[in-house]
């Protein structure tokens, strides 16, 4: 277990000491694994830009909450209506 170890650790460190040997070594696994990263971070950045385009509609809870709102918003008083407020936020 600990040849092994050592075996594979030595293979990594080599690899990183001459990355373009490797590349040239094994071109085709290179090249997969840099595609598959760049999917990666595409699809993680998109993601990101993404979710602060788009706006989730209200759901039914919050609509029926505006509408209670605004009904009774007419009737109490102020004070009330920040009490209630403080509340549901």
């Amino acid at each position: 277990m600990v040849a092994q170890t050592n075996r594979v650790n030595h293979h990594f460190r080599e690899a990183i000491a001459h990355p373009t040997e490797v590349v040239k070594d094994h071109p085709l696994p290179s090249m997969l694994l840099m595609f598959g990263l760049g999917m990666g971070v595409g699809i993680v950045v998109a993601q990101a830009l993404c979710s602060s385009l788009v706006e989730e509609p209200p759901t039914m809870t919050e609509k029926l909450r505006k509408q209670v709102f605004e009904a009774v918003s007419g009737v109490l008083p102020p004070s009330m209506m920040r009490q209630l407020q403080s509340y549901t936020s």
